[in-house]
């Protein structure tokens, strides 16, 4: 499986290489059928490589290394849907790449502990929306850091090709909180199903800890920002600026914590 996961880390690489070199010259996407076939087939091999031991009933593993590897794939599945349900125009070259850094550390890192508790389908349900809410708020991260680069192309008239080739940042505002909302309302479930999820397995509803307190903190940040949207009208730079700082707490809150526990700490 490991194979799978290298084969599609390379098509992502190659992918985020031909989207930047098409958006430098000024072209656009120039295959887009191409591009679409090309990520369909990395994430069919990613998605090989990780769906497995989600849908046997041992124990499951699950630590740093596979929330990166999934919140990559579905980060990448969630903009194939739009392009291909929705129509959604959305640049491809911020997202891809971030989604390769991910899988990359994936694949570097080991594997994570099994965990400790029964998995059910309430556990597996919390994970899922968990999982998902993380890949939506990583497409509207890259959006963020997009937006940053065309707030840098309006103040700098000699910026390069590349951040000329940029889409207007009015679009990438609305595709960024149109993340926001979705993203928003996932994270919502996942901190009410976490709730419910305690209380089933350690009889508590809530329990106080660093995953807990980052998500909470990142949950009242995006929800902040939307409303200041709608009441206040924020937007631009301040927007892409809250929107990261929300996913760097929301990033820290499990994959940092699982990583310093996993990697620096060693405990399990």
């Amino acid at each position: 499986m490991p194979w799978f996961a290298l084969a599609a880390l390379v098509i992502y690489l190659a992918l985020a290489s031909l989207a930047c070199f098409s958006r430098r010259v000024g072209s656009g996407t120039p295959h887009p059928v191409a591009e679409i076939a090309l990520l369909s087939l990395g994430l069919l091999l990613h998605g090989a490589a990780i769906f497995n031991p989600f849908v046997h009933p041992e124990l499951l593993h699950f630590g740093a290394s596979e929330a990166l590897s999934l919140t990559a794939w579905l980060s990448l599945a969630i903009y194939l849907t739009g392009q291909l349900v929705w129509r959604v125009q959305a640049p491809l070259t911020m997202l891809i790449t971030l989604a390769a850094l991910f899988l990359l550390a994936a694949l570097i890192l080991p594997s994570g502990p099994a965990l400790d508790y029964k998995v059910t389908t309430l556990a597996r349900g919390h994970l899922l929306l968990a999982m998902l809410a993380y890949g939506m708020l990583t497409n509207a991260a890259a959006v963020a850091l997009l937006m940053r680069l065309a707030d840098r192309r309006l103040h700098h008239l000699r910026a390069n090709t590349l951040l000329h080739a940029l889409p207007p940042l009015l679009t990438l505002e609305k595709l960024l909180f149109l993340c926001l909302w979705l993203g928003f309302s996932l994270l919502t479930l996942v901190l009410a199903s976490g709730i419910l999820f305690s209380e089933q397995t350690w009889g508590h509803p809530l329990e106080l800890n660093h995953k807990t307190f980052f998500s909470v903190v990142a949950w009242l940040i995006f929800g902040g920002l939307l409303a200041g949207r709608a009441l206040r009208g924020w937007r631009g730079r301040f927007a892409a600026n809250w929107t990261l700082a929300g996913y760097l707490l929301l990033f820290l809150g499990y994959i940092g914590t699982q990583f310093v526990l996993e990697i620096i700490l060693h405990r399990v």
